[in-house]
């Protein structure tokens, strides 16, 4: 399987985009395709046990030579050769360890003993060397995405039988550690993090649960080693099936798919979309039977509530919900209709603590069974914080300006080029992508200008999600796709009948 990074970037902020407090702002450190290493050096490799393990890729440049390890004792690819991408790994690295060096310092701890210590998320500084004997505690608070920078002057030591521990929400992935020269992890240690050295890394044999990244020299792994990058290189995908009416959680790393159902009885599941709250939201039309309501679960598949049609006089007669989407800053949800059940009232609705009020006035009627699909906010050019939504049976997007209320006429935003239109989706850059039942999914500016095909699967596709520069499409057909921003695309699952699809960061 090819690279998650772009997935990785928002997802799980585990090595693509990756936050920590500081006195000044927030800093992003972009590991880009080096997040799927879990050993890359500049000059080389060396290994001399049999039993090193290594989850995550592994490779060399400039110099590609591997020493003493077996394609076996690598859970991932392991480069032998010149490949370009190893050198475009290391010249991501490069990108990384710039952004961690210009971090502003939070707090200067030049000759203390990081042993014995428990520290909040943050930004801690040496000015030449650090030191680690003992334990290490690190304290996620409970927060959200807690991260921790470790800025090395020079160099960074640990000793023997030395530990970093993680309590409170505390992950690996959002560990660093920028060594101004080398690092030395001894016997016996447990070490997490990322290690970004600028020039040579040695581990003289125990656990690393991150990645080991050199950017100069080589990296040299003296005992036995178990290096796990696993965690970080992963992605969560959920689609429905409104037919069957199950909602699938799809795990993708870079050793493969775990697909499991985590609901059924959800009957007519069409859009969902990942909450704030990080909870799956579903929008269930009644087109396939069951009730018209938004339902609500956690990523584990139980139920946390739902908002039924039939008790809200104001969508009683609306048909059910298409598509969802959350505005950013308020939190508020915003939703189209559907012609469900006989009914002919469609349009936006938006709803803020359980009240609801209609925003955009019906979808111009042509007879047909369908309405309002997928809604998305533009976040960037000239209509930024307009709300835009498919208008299925009119072959077309549509655009309404804030404030949301009274209920007002959508103005035509994008109405060349769609074919069946089922999805709807914005990358980080404020693009907006549709993708058609004909297999193509096609690319629009900030302003809706037409930007050409972005790519066709070939297959019925339904709704998408952009995760930074990279879709995941559901399809009838079957499969699940992942296109990245170079237009490789990998099945990473399977669900016949999918059509809405979401992306959350895991919990």
């Amino acid at each position: 399987m090819n690279s998650l990074t772009t997935c990785l970037l928002v997802l799980a902020v585990s090595g693509g985009g990756a936050y920590a407090t500081s006195p000044s702002s927030n800093v992003t450190i972009n590991l880009g395709t080096a997040a799927t290493f879990g050993v890359l050096a500049g000059s080389g490799i060396t290994n001399v046990s049999a039993q090193t393990l290594i989850t995550g890729n592994v490779g060399s440049s400039p110099t590609p030579a591997v020493t003493g390890l077996l394609a076996s004792q690598v859970i991932g690819t392991l480069y032998l050769n010149p490949s370009p991408a190893t050198a475009q790994a290391q010249a991501d690295l490069t990108v990384a360890y710039g952004e961690a060096v210009a971090a502003p310092c939070g707090t200067n701890l030049t000759g203390q003993n990081l042993g014995g210590m428990t520290l909040i998320p943050g930004v801690y500084c040496f000015s030449s060397s650090a030191l680690l004997t003992g334990t290490l505690t690190l304290d996620g608070q409970g927060t959200s995405n807690p991260q921790w920078i470790f800025q090395m002057g020079s160099t960074l030591t640990t000793a023997t039988g030395s530990t970093v521990s993680l309590i409170n929400g505390a992950t690996n992935c959002n560990v660093f550690w920028q060594v101004g020269s080398s690092a030395t992890i001894q016997t016996g240690n447990v070490f997490v993090g990322t290690i970004l050295a600028l020039t040579s890394i040695t581990l003289d044999g125990g656990t690393l649960n991150g990645r080991a990244l050199a950017s100069n020299g080589a990296v040299t792994m003296a005992a036995q080693e178990t290096i796990d990058n696993s965690g970080c290189d992963q992605c969560t995908v959920f689609v429905t099936n409104p037919t069957a009416g199950t909602v699938n959680k799809l795990v993708v790393s870079s050793s493969g798919t775990t697909q499991t159902v985590i609901a059924t009885g959800m009957n007519s599941a069409e859009g969902i979309v990942c909450g704030p709250d990080q909870y799956l939201h579903i929008a269930r039309s009644g087109v396939y039977g069951g009730p018209s309501e938004i339902s609500t679960i956690d990523q584990y598949g139980w139920a946390d509530g739902s908002i039924p049609f039939s008790q809200l006089p104001a969508l009683a007669s609306s048909g059910g919900p298409g598509g969802l989407a959350f505005q950013p800053i308020t939190g508020a949800m915003f939703f189209t209709t559907t012609l469900s059940n006989g009914l002919s009232n469609t349009g936006i609705w938006g709803m803020v603590n359980h009240s609801v009020a209609q925003v955009m006035e019906p979808f111009a009627a042509n007879g047909s069974s369908n309405g309002g699909g997928a809604v998305a906010f533009l976040s960037a050019g000239p209509y930024a914080g307009d709300l835009i939504a498919l208008d299925i049976a009119n072959q077309k997007v549509v655009r309404i300006a804030p404030p949301f209320t009274p209920a007002q006429a959508g103005i035509d935003f994008i109405t060349t080029n769609l074919v069946g239109p089922g999805g709807l989706a914005l990358n980080s850059a404020g693009n907006i992508f549709v993708s058609n039942s004909d297999g193509t999914i096609e690319q629009f500016g900030t302003d809706g200008t037409y930007l050409g095909l972005y790519a066709n699967t070939g297959l019925h596709n339904m709704n998408i999600v952009a995760r930074q520069n990279s879709l995941f499409v559901a399809t009838s057909d079957g499969p699940v796709i992942w296109i990245q921003s170079n237009g490789t695309q990998t099945t990473v699952g399977s669900v016949r009948g999918g059509d809405g699809v979401a992306v959350c960061k895991v919990y």
